[in-house]
């Protein structure tokens, strides 16, 4: 009689995963970070999931706020700067006061500290502290964000209604004796969205050879607007003098014509006509 050997039988069992592993082979895959990662074998429609515990308004909203209000004065101020309507720097304070502040509110929240760093409290008062402190950077972004936006409206106030200086051209023979004689005084048309409505202009005539006696307190002018609608129609005014036009709405070219007398035995010549529109 002959047993049988135990080691062929059925009791013999293949080993784990062998049959199924040479079908198709898989690898796990993990993620590190703020959340939970989740677990996935890799093939040919793998997924990829974040799972993110903790809220949008946690992930520093308030810091991002802050930078986008300070990459938006800077960059106003770059297009302020290239589009620079001209006139005096008096009528831009407002627009330089609140650039200012805006910076300086917005840097003020990201440099405010989120967390106090200090002694242990407890959690109560730790996240009581943390929402103040976030009140607080929550008001400066605000804050900046407001001034931000009005030295834009400021800028573009003065852009549209403060004071320019426009181009004068003379024209006519010059220097003029004292048999006297008219000069032509043009401002070229001011750009189609201009709204302002009143010119000033500034005349200076002086001694055609400054090293004769001057004459400029003995000659007068008078000047005429040969542009209809403008107010005053006629005025005469010394050598060296400024005088305000109302356009009455007109929004085109202006012409004057300036008479210059000069006193007995004197030559004069229009030096300059320097003009500025405004609204005041």
């Amino acid at each position: 009689m002959s047993s049988a050997d135990p080691g062929a039988g059925a009791g013999e069992r293949p080993e784990a995963g062998s049959g199924s592993s040479s079908g198709a082979s898989s690898s796990s895959v993990s993620s590190s970070g703020v959340g939970s990662s989740s677990f996935g074998a890799v093939g040919d429609n793998a997924t990829f999931k974040w799972e993110l515990k903790r809220s949008l308004t946690h992930i520093a909203w308030i810091p991002v706020s802050a930078c986008l209000v300070i990459a938006v004065t800077v960059g106003f101020a770059v297009f302020a700067v290239a589009q620079w309507p001209g006139g005096p720097q008096s009528q831009y304070v407002w627009c330089y006061v609140l650039a200012a502040l805006a910076l300086l509110g917005a840097g003020a929240a990201v440099l405010y500290p989120a967390d106090r760093a200090g002694r242990a409290r407890g959690a109560e008062r730790q996240a009581v502290g943390a929402r103040q402190r976030g009140v607080v950077r929550a008001v400066l972004v605000g804050f900046a964000a407001l001034c931000c936006g009005g030295g834009a409206l400021a800028w573009v106030d003065v852009d549209r209604t403060g004071e320019v200086g426009v181009e004068m051209n003379i024209q006519g023979a010059q220097p003029v004796d004292d048999t006297g004689g008219t000069l032509t005084v043009e401002m070229a048309r001011p750009p189609a969205d201009d709204v302002r409505n009143k010119l000033r202009l500034t005349l200076t005539i002086v001694d055609d050879d400054p090293t004769t006696p001057t004459c400029v307190g003995r000659t007068t002018a008078e000047v005429t607007a040969v542009t209809p609608g403008v107010a005053p129609s006629a005025r005469k005014v010394p050598a060296q003098s400024t005088i305000d036009f109302d356009l009455g709405g007109r929004q085109g070219a202006l012409r004057f014509a300036v008479a210059v007398q000069p006193e007995t035995g004197c030559s004069m010549r229009l030096a300059q006509a320097r003009g500025t529109l405004h609204n005041d």
